[in-house]
């Protein structure tokens, strides 16, 4: 029997974000004019802390009649880059954050 390949730890937390992301702007009005306006800001208010990842994000809404394709920018999977090494480093795992990532159900929003 052969063994299915793995999926790239990287694409599979970038799923699970964005997904988390999609679902909460489906039903939080507030969160999608956020997440249009300012996506960094609304992706730190989802996490409940500074993304781990240093990335640029860009939000486009779909209009009637049309379909947005992404394709993901080209990774080199032989190396992690610094800001995943500064995670392993510091004990962090992946299945950890992809287990217990967005949303998190126990935790209690920040008071501002």
């Amino acid at each position: 029997m052969t063994a299915l390949p793995s999926e790239d730890p990287i694409l599979a937390l970038r799923k699970h974000i964005e997904s988390a992301m999609v679902k909460k702007a489906e039903t939080d009005p507030a969160f999608r004019a956020q997440l249009l306006a300012d996506p960094d800001a609304a992706l730190t208010a989802l996490l409940e802390r500074e993304s781990p990842l240093k990335l640029k994000l860009r939000v486009i809404e779909e209009q009637p009649g049309e379909a947005v394709i992404v394709l993901p920018a080209a990774v080199n999977t032989d190396e992690l880059p610094d800001e995943l090494l500064d995670l392993a480093s510091g004990g962090t795992s992946f299945s950890a954050f992809i287990l217990y990532g967005p949303p998190y159900p126990d935790k209690k929003p920040k008071k501002r």
